[in-house]
Protein backbone atom coordinates (compact mmCIF):
# COMPACT_ATOMS: atom_id res chain seq x y z
CA UNK A 1 0.00 0.00 0.00
CA UNK A 2 2.58 2.59 1.04
CA UNK A 3 4.22 2.03 -2.51
CA UNK A 4 0.88 2.96 -4.22
CA UNK A 5 0.79 5.91 -2.21
CA UNK A 6 4.00 6.93 -2.85
CA UNK A 7 3.25 6.27 -6.80
CA UNK A 8 0.17 8.85 -6.26
CA UNK A 9 2.20 11.53 -5.06
CA UNK A 10 4.93 11.02 -7.61
CA UNK A 11 2.67 10.85 -10.49
CA UNK A 12 0.80 13.53 -8.95
CA UNK A 13 4.37 15.91 -8.39
CA UNK A 14 4.77 15.37 -12.16
CA UNK A 15 1.52 16.52 -13.10
CA UNK A 16 1.87 19.72 -11.50
CA UNK A 17 5.48 20.26 -12.90
CA UNK A 18 3.61 19.64 -16.53
CA UNK A 19 0.82 21.71 -15.62
CA UNK A 20 3.40 24.39 -14.43
CA UNK A 21 5.63 24.21 -17.75
CA UNK A 22 2.35 24.55 -19.95
CA UNK A 23 0.79 27.46 -18.19
CA UNK A 24 4.84 29.02 -18.60
CA UNK A 25 4.74 28.36 -22.40
CA UNK A 26 1.44 29.14 -22.56
CA UNK A 27 2.03 32.74 -20.93
CA UNK A 28 5.10 32.77 -23.12
CA UNK A 29 7.10 33.88 -19.56
CA UNK A 30 10.77 33.60 -18.68
CA UNK A 31 11.41 30.19 -16.40
CA UNK A 32 13.57 30.34 -13.71
CA UNK A 33 15.98 27.78 -13.59
CA UNK A 34 17.22 27.03 -10.31
CA UNK A 35 20.59 25.13 -12.00
CA UNK A 36 21.45 28.63 -13.20
CA UNK A 37 20.94 27.14 -17.34
CA UNK A 38 18.84 28.12 -20.09
CA UNK A 39 15.05 26.59 -19.13
CA UNK A 40 13.96 28.36 -21.91
CA UNK A 41 16.67 26.87 -25.03
CA UNK A 42 15.10 23.79 -23.99
CA UNK A 43 11.29 24.09 -23.78
CA UNK A 44 10.73 26.59 -26.20
CA UNK A 45 13.17 24.60 -28.43
CA UNK A 46 11.78 22.38 -31.72
CA UNK A 47 12.55 18.94 -29.69
CA UNK A 48 9.55 20.58 -26.53
CA UNK A 49 7.31 18.87 -29.01
CA UNK A 50 7.16 15.24 -30.17
CA UNK A 51 5.00 14.38 -33.54
CA UNK A 52 3.45 17.39 -33.22
CA UNK A 53 2.39 17.32 -29.61
CA UNK A 54 4.10 19.46 -27.07
CA UNK A 55 6.02 17.18 -24.39
CA UNK A 56 4.05 18.76 -21.26
CA UNK A 57 1.13 17.72 -22.86
CA UNK A 58 1.80 14.52 -23.29
CA UNK A 59 3.48 14.64 -19.56
CA UNK A 60 0.22 15.77 -18.24
CA UNK A 61 -1.42 12.62 -19.83
CA UNK A 62 1.25 10.57 -18.63
CA UNK A 63 1.18 11.26 -14.94
CA UNK A 64 -2.45 11.86 -14.41
CA UNK A 65 -3.09 8.56 -15.98
CA UNK A 66 -0.77 7.17 -13.37
CA UNK A 67 -2.20 8.98 -10.48
CA UNK A 68 -5.55 7.30 -11.39
CA UNK A 69 -4.59 4.30 -11.91
CA UNK A 70 -2.76 3.60 -9.02
CA UNK A 71 -5.66 5.71 -6.64
CA UNK A 72 -8.00 3.06 -8.30
CA UNK A 73 -5.46 -0.10 -7.39
CA UNK A 74 -5.45 1.25 -4.12
CA UNK A 75 -9.50 2.33 -3.86
CA UNK A 76 -10.65 -1.15 -5.29
CA UNK A 77 -7.68 -3.54 -5.51
CA UNK A 78 -10.03 -6.46 -7.78
CA UNK A 79 -8.92 -3.63 -10.82
CA UNK A 80 -5.49 -4.67 -10.32
CA UNK A 81 -5.62 -7.74 -12.48
CA UNK A 82 -2.55 -8.87 -14.23
CA UNK A 83 -3.57 -7.05 -17.22
CA UNK A 84 -4.54 -3.91 -15.69
CA UNK A 85 -0.79 -3.98 -13.88
CA UNK A 86 1.04 -5.67 -17.25
CA UNK A 87 -0.07 -1.95 -19.41
CA UNK A 88 0.28 0.06 -16.08
CA UNK A 89 3.98 -1.40 -16.11
CA UNK A 90 4.23 -1.12 -19.78
CA UNK A 91 3.44 2.18 -19.99
CA UNK A 92 6.07 3.81 -17.15
CA UNK A 93 8.66 1.80 -19.14
CA UNK A 94 8.05 3.94 -21.94
CA UNK A 95 7.96 6.84 -19.93
CA UNK A 96 11.19 6.30 -18.90
CA UNK A 97 12.74 5.65 -21.99
CA UNK A 98 11.03 9.10 -22.96
CA UNK A 99 12.61 10.79 -20.14
CA UNK A 100 15.86 9.33 -21.21
CA UNK A 101 15.81 10.21 -24.87
CA UNK A 102 15.24 13.91 -23.82
CA UNK A 103 17.71 14.40 -21.25
CA UNK A 104 20.45 13.08 -24.23
CA UNK A 105 19.06 16.11 -26.02
CA UNK A 106 19.49 18.49 -23.46
CA UNK A 107 22.93 17.16 -22.85
CA UNK A 108 24.01 16.63 -26.43
CA UNK A 109 21.88 17.80 -28.86
CA UNK A 110 21.05 21.67 -26.76
CA UNK A 111 23.78 21.32 -24.35
CA UNK A 112 21.31 23.24 -22.11
CA UNK A 113 20.03 21.95 -18.75
CA UNK A 114 16.40 22.59 -17.55
CA UNK A 115 16.13 21.96 -13.76
CA UNK A 116 12.11 21.04 -14.07
CA UNK A 117 12.72 18.90 -17.27
CA UNK A 118 15.48 16.81 -15.21
CA UNK A 119 12.95 16.89 -12.35
CA UNK A 120 10.31 15.35 -14.50
CA UNK A 121 12.81 12.44 -15.82
CA UNK A 122 13.75 11.96 -12.02
CA UNK A 123 10.20 11.47 -11.50
CA UNK A 124 9.24 9.05 -14.00
CA UNK A 125 12.23 6.93 -12.94
CA UNK A 126 11.40 6.97 -9.38
CA UNK A 127 7.71 5.75 -11.35
CA UNK A 128 9.28 2.97 -13.23
CA UNK A 129 11.49 1.47 -10.50
CA UNK A 130 8.48 1.71 -7.89
CA UNK A 131 6.08 -0.09 -10.08
CA UNK A 132 8.45 -2.96 -11.02
CA UNK A 133 9.43 -3.51 -7.65
CA UNK A 134 6.26 -3.36 -6.50
CA UNK A 135 4.09 -5.49 -8.26
CA UNK A 136 2.37 -8.40 -6.58
CA UNK A 137 2.72 -10.21 -10.12
CA UNK A 138 6.12 -11.87 -10.95
CA UNK A 139 7.72 -9.47 -13.27
CA UNK A 140 8.81 -12.45 -15.62
CA UNK A 141 5.77 -14.17 -15.56
CA UNK A 142 3.85 -10.66 -17.13
CA UNK A 143 6.06 -10.85 -19.80
CA UNK A 144 5.55 -14.65 -20.01
CA UNK A 145 1.65 -14.47 -20.04
CA UNK A 146 1.46 -11.77 -22.17
CA UNK A 147 4.70 -12.65 -25.12
CA UNK A 148 2.19 -12.56 -28.06
CA UNK A 149 1.25 -8.62 -27.14
CA UNK A 150 5.09 -8.39 -26.82
CA UNK A 151 6.04 -9.46 -29.90
CA UNK A 152 3.05 -7.71 -31.78
CA UNK A 153 5.06 -4.44 -30.14
CA UNK A 154 7.99 -5.59 -31.63
CA UNK A 155 7.23 -6.09 -34.61
CA UNK A 156 5.29 -3.03 -34.90
CA UNK A 157 8.51 -1.09 -34.02
CA UNK A 158 10.57 -2.89 -36.86
CA UNK A 159 7.58 -2.09 -39.35
CA UNK A 160 7.49 1.74 -38.32
CA UNK A 161 10.89 2.05 -37.79
CA UNK A 162 11.68 0.04 -41.63
CA UNK A 163 8.97 2.55 -43.24
CA UNK A 164 9.91 5.43 -41.55
CA UNK A 165 13.49 4.98 -42.93
CA UNK A 166 12.79 4.36 -46.25
CA UNK A 167 10.62 7.21 -46.35
CA UNK A 168 12.98 9.55 -44.90
CA UNK A 169 15.96 8.36 -47.59
CA UNK A 170 12.94 8.88 -50.74
CA UNK A 171 12.14 12.30 -49.44
CA UNK A 172 15.86 13.53 -48.72
CA UNK A 173 16.61 12.50 -52.55
CA UNK A 174 13.21 14.17 -53.60
CA UNK A 175 14.26 17.47 -51.71
CA UNK A 176 18.18 17.32 -53.14
CA UNK A 177 16.35 17.46 -56.87
CA UNK A 178 17.16 21.00 -56.18
CA UNK A 179 20.29 20.80 -55.00
CA UNK A 180 19.33 21.89 -51.30
CA UNK A 181 17.49 21.06 -48.47
CA UNK A 182 15.12 24.10 -47.27
CA UNK A 183 13.80 24.95 -43.91
CA UNK A 184 10.57 23.29 -44.27
CA UNK A 185 11.96 19.96 -45.82
CA UNK A 186 14.65 20.30 -42.62
CA UNK A 187 11.19 20.62 -40.90
CA UNK A 188 9.63 17.71 -42.32
CA UNK A 189 12.99 15.53 -42.14
CA UNK A 190 13.17 15.97 -38.20
CA UNK A 191 9.64 14.86 -37.73
CA UNK A 192 10.45 11.57 -39.54
CA UNK A 193 13.24 11.29 -37.19
CA UNK A 194 10.92 11.33 -34.27
CA UNK A 195 9.32 8.57 -35.85
CA UNK A 196 12.07 6.72 -36.07
CA UNK A 197 13.17 7.36 -32.43
CA UNK A 198 9.88 6.12 -31.64
CA UNK A 199 9.92 2.92 -33.15
CA UNK A 200 13.17 2.40 -31.94
CA UNK A 201 12.12 2.97 -28.73
CA UNK A 202 9.03 0.42 -29.55
CA UNK A 203 11.49 -2.13 -30.76
CA UNK A 204 13.66 -1.73 -27.66
CA UNK A 205 11.28 -2.26 -25.15
CA UNK A 206 9.66 -5.19 -26.85
CA UNK A 207 13.18 -6.80 -27.55
CA UNK A 208 14.02 -6.71 -23.87
CA UNK A 209 10.30 -8.11 -23.16
CA UNK A 210 10.76 -11.22 -25.19
CA UNK A 211 14.19 -11.21 -23.49
CA UNK A 212 13.98 -11.64 -20.11
CA UNK A 213 11.77 -14.67 -19.81
CA UNK A 214 14.37 -16.79 -22.28
CA UNK A 215 17.41 -15.04 -21.53
CA UNK A 216 19.69 -17.88 -21.37
CA UNK A 217 18.38 -19.15 -24.57
CA UNK A 218 18.56 -16.01 -26.18
CA UNK A 219 22.41 -15.67 -25.39
CA UNK A 220 23.49 -18.76 -26.63
CA UNK A 221 21.47 -17.96 -30.47
CA UNK A 222 23.98 -16.31 -33.25
CA UNK A 223 21.08 -14.98 -34.86
CA UNK A 224 19.99 -12.99 -31.15
CA UNK A 225 23.46 -11.87 -31.01
CA UNK A 226 23.22 -10.34 -34.15
CA UNK A 227 20.13 -8.39 -34.20
CA UNK A 228 21.83 -6.68 -30.98
CA UNK A 229 24.78 -5.39 -32.58
CA UNK A 230 21.86 -4.42 -35.64
CA UNK A 231 19.76 -2.43 -32.68
CA UNK A 232 23.24 -1.24 -31.20
CA UNK A 233 24.26 0.22 -34.29
CA UNK A 234 20.81 2.05 -35.11
CA UNK A 235 21.04 3.69 -31.65
CA UNK A 236 24.57 4.77 -32.20
CA UNK A 237 23.54 5.85 -35.71
CA UNK A 238 20.57 7.52 -34.85
CA UNK A 239 22.20 9.59 -32.31
CA UNK A 240 24.80 10.88 -34.84
CA UNK A 241 22.23 11.57 -37.25
CA UNK A 242 20.22 13.43 -34.74
CA UNK A 243 23.23 15.28 -33.18
CA UNK A 244 25.13 16.38 -36.17
CA UNK A 245 23.35 15.84 -38.96
CA UNK A 246 19.66 17.13 -38.39
CA UNK A 247 20.38 20.54 -37.48
CA UNK A 248 22.75 21.17 -39.73
CA UNK A 249 20.39 20.02 -43.23
CA UNK A 250 19.70 23.34 -44.70
CA UNK A 251 23.57 23.43 -45.19
CA UNK A 252 24.04 20.10 -47.27
CA UNK A 253 22.88 22.54 -50.29
CA UNK A 254 25.29 21.63 -54.12
CA UNK A 255 26.75 24.36 -56.02
CA UNK A 256 25.83 27.11 -53.98
CA UNK A 257 28.13 29.97 -51.58
CA UNK A 258 28.32 29.23 -48.22
CA UNK A 259 29.98 30.77 -45.12
CA UNK A 260 31.96 27.94 -43.98
CA UNK A 261 35.03 27.30 -43.53
CA UNK A 262 36.65 25.26 -46.42
CA UNK A 263 35.76 21.58 -46.70
CA UNK A 264 32.77 21.47 -43.74
CA UNK A 265 30.16 21.56 -46.05
CA UNK A 266 31.26 18.58 -48.25
CA UNK A 267 32.09 16.93 -44.82
CA UNK A 268 28.55 17.62 -43.68
CA UNK A 269 27.20 15.92 -47.03
CA UNK A 270 29.19 13.17 -47.07
CA UNK A 271 28.21 12.14 -43.12
CA UNK A 272 24.49 12.47 -44.41
CA UNK A 273 24.81 10.38 -47.45
CA UNK A 274 26.57 7.80 -45.30
CA UNK A 275 24.38 7.71 -41.97
CA UNK A 276 21.65 7.34 -44.13
CA UNK A 277 22.67 4.42 -45.91
CA UNK A 278 23.66 2.57 -42.45
CA UNK A 279 19.89 3.56 -41.14
CA UNK A 280 18.45 1.98 -44.38
CA UNK A 281 20.90 -1.06 -44.50
CA UNK A 282 20.70 -1.75 -40.29
CA UNK A 283 16.59 -1.45 -40.57
CA UNK A 284 16.18 -3.78 -43.30
CA UNK A 285 18.88 -6.37 -41.95
CA UNK A 286 16.48 -6.19 -38.69
CA UNK A 287 13.15 -6.93 -40.34
CA UNK A 288 14.94 -9.69 -42.52
CA UNK A 289 16.71 -11.18 -39.19
CA UNK A 290 13.11 -10.79 -37.29
CA UNK A 291 11.66 -13.57 -40.23
CA UNK A 292 14.71 -15.79 -39.65
CA UNK A 293 14.16 -19.12 -37.09
CA UNK A 294 16.48 -18.83 -33.88
CA UNK A 295 18.99 -21.80 -34.99
CA UNK A 296 19.43 -20.81 -38.81
CA UNK A 297 23.12 -19.61 -38.12
CA UNK A 298 25.19 -22.04 -36.61
CA UNK A 299 27.71 -19.45 -35.38
CA UNK A 300 28.25 -15.71 -35.15
CA UNK A 301 30.89 -13.93 -37.25
CA UNK A 302 30.14 -15.24 -40.36
CA UNK A 303 26.39 -13.47 -40.44
CA UNK A 304 28.33 -10.57 -38.58
CA UNK A 305 30.50 -10.22 -41.81
CA UNK A 306 27.74 -10.64 -44.42
CA UNK A 307 26.07 -7.38 -42.29
CA UNK A 308 28.55 -4.88 -42.52
CA UNK A 309 29.63 -6.41 -45.90
CA UNK A 310 25.80 -4.79 -46.05
CA UNK A 311 26.39 -1.76 -44.62
CA UNK A 312 30.10 -1.16 -46.31
CA UNK A 313 28.32 -1.84 -49.37
CA UNK A 314 25.40 0.74 -48.75
CA UNK A 315 27.88 3.42 -47.36
CA UNK A 316 30.15 3.11 -50.61
CA UNK A 317 26.82 3.16 -52.85
CA UNK A 318 25.90 6.68 -50.72
CA UNK A 319 29.29 8.01 -50.95
CA UNK A 320 29.01 8.09 -55.00
CA UNK A 321 25.62 9.63 -54.90
CA UNK A 322 27.20 12.35 -53.32
CA UNK A 323 29.67 12.88 -55.78
CA UNK A 324 26.74 12.18 -58.45
CA UNK A 325 25.08 15.09 -57.10
CA UNK A 326 28.37 17.33 -56.42
CA UNK A 327 29.15 16.89 -60.46
CA UNK A 328 25.13 18.01 -61.55
CA UNK A 329 25.17 20.52 -59.03
CA UNK A 330 24.85 24.38 -61.32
Amino acid sequence: MSFRILLIFAAFGGFLLAFYIRHKKHAREKMVCPLDSDCDAVVYSKYATFLGIPVEILGLFYYGFIAVSYAIFLGIPSFASTLTVFGTLVITAAAFLFSLYLTFIQAFALKQWCSWCLTSAGLCTVIFGTALISSEFSFLGLLAQYRGFILAVHILGVALGLGGATITDIFFFKFLKDFRISDWEAEVMHTLSQVIWFSLAILVLGGIGLYLPEAHEFNQSPKFLLKMVVVSVLVVNGAFLNLFIAPKLIHISFGQKHDHEAGELRRIRKFAFALGAISIASWYSAFLLGFLPRGVFPEFWTPLFGYLLIVGAGVATSQLLERLFSKKAP
